[in-house]
């Protein structure tokens, strides 16, 4: 939930990259003492305080969530070596471009670093258990793909297939393992359709059709 990010520090960003101020004030107000009204039927109901939480499902939290990982997008991109950030909302993904994989796994640490620190000054905080981990190549004998991560006394063990923004990557860079997610979900989704039909109309999803 966008509840866990500290606003202080939103509002700063949006200050830093010029915002405009009456955007910062409208998101000052959002993001605390919220209130609202309904309009049905021509009918308009008395303001009322709005206390459930702030979605991260929402589209402006999405937003939100650009400026605030921002300028950890960029201290990482500052570090010379060939590096890539991929952030969308919280779920950040770094990737390090070399041929030596104990090599590429230093940087790896180097790069946790400087989002540890980050992480600190920005009162966040990362989920080790969801840390995943893997080398990309389509010429593994060429390398030692045994090769682990190891950043605060975690150890993070290599992984044949990862999950980058809903998209399964297999360390090969095959696409076999997503195929065969997709298949799974398809038989399930399937397989409630079907149930709900029978409980609807009392028949069978092949006669329904």
């Amino acid at each position: 939930m966008f509840n866990h990010v500290l606003h202080i520090r939103l509002l700063h960003t949006l200050r830093i990259r010029r915002i405009s101020n009456y955007i910062i004030k409208w998101t000052c107000s959002f993001l605390k003492d919220r209130e609202s009204l309904l309009t049905f039927n021509e009918q308009i109901s008395m303001m009322q305080w709005i206390n459930t939480d702030i979605l991260q499902e929402f589209l402006i939290s999405s937003i939100f969530f650009l400026f605030f990982n921002v300028s950890l997008i960029e201290k990482c991109k500052a570090l010379k070596i060939k590096i890539e950030v991929l952030d969308f909302v919280n779920d950040i993904n770094i990737l390090i471009y070399d041929k030596i994989t104990e090599l590429i796994c230093k940087m790896l640490s180097w790069a946790y670093d400087i989002c540890a620190k980050w992480a600190w000054t920005h009162d966040a905080t990362f989920a080790s258990k969801k840390y995943e981990f893997t080398h990309f190549t389509c010429r593994s004998k060429r390398f030692d793909m045994t090769v682990s991560l190891c950043i605060e006394n975690l150890i993070i063990k290599l992984k044949s297939n990862v999950w980058i923004l809903e998209v399964q990557l297999n360390m090969k860079l095959w696409w076999n393992s997503h195929l065969r997610q997709i298949e799974a979900d398809h038989v399930i989704k399937m397989l409630m359709l079907s149930q709900l039909k029978i409980f609807i109309w009392k028949t069978t999803f092949a006669k329904a059709r």
